[in-house]
């Protein structure tokens, strides 16, 4: 199998939207009662902060690329 990078904004995003539907799970099953809304507002501040997480990737991962090209002789 071949060698991928990291992504963590899709593991951010992938464990929001986990925690979310086991959320949802629970209110299904009675064990907890949550607000309708209140999931929605954890889902979209999740992916926010996702988003912000692969932007901040990218600028790291450009930056390094960078500074080896420069450097080799």
């Amino acid at each position: 199998m071949k060698r991928h990078p990291m992504e963590p904004g899709k593991l951010v995003a992938g464990l929001v939207v986990l925690g979310v539907a086991t959320v949802y799970g629970l209110d299904a099953a009675g064990e907890w009662d949550v607000r309708s809304l209140a999931p929605l507002m954890v889902l979209v501040g999740g992916l926010c902060v996702a988003g912000a997480v692969s932007a901040l990737t990218y600028v790291a991962r450009g930056k390094r690329a960078r500074g080896t090209e420069g450097s080799a002789p």
